[in-house]
């Protein structure tokens, strides 16, 4: 008998699953969370810019990853809830779906 755990990639999540921050995924939260305001001392865009990408490259995910790791810092979120509270981010649905996915796979994102 599998698991929503076990799913194939590229199957669907179910519209009412949550997902929440492991332990993996919330010390990567805080890296980043003090990465970040550790940029806000240099150069504008392009030290935060920067420091995102040294961020992601030593835990092995995407620049923007960080946000979503950040959004679910306080509790458990839907797709449809993580939209909604990244909208004026300009994030997209298909971008989330893809984080969630990327961030699940790495263990620092559980389905709950």
């Amino acid at each position: 008998m599998s698991s929503i755990l076990d799913r194939e990639p590229g199957k669907r999540w179910p519209r009412s699953q949550r997902f929440k921050l492991s332990v993996k995924g919330a010390e990567a939260e805080v890296a980043y969370r003090e990465m970040v305001t550790a940029a806000r001392g240099g150069d504008g865009r392009a030290a935060f810019d920067a420091v995102r990408a040294a961020w992601a490259t030593k835990v092995t995910v995407e620049p923007g990853d960080g946000l979503f790791l950040a959004e679910l810092q306080s509790k458990p979120l839907s797709v449809e809830e993580l939209v909604h509270a990244l909208e004026p981010c300009g994030t997209t649905k298909k971008e989330i779906k893809a984080a969630i996915d990327r961030l699940t796979d790495r263990g620092m994102v559980d389905a709950v």
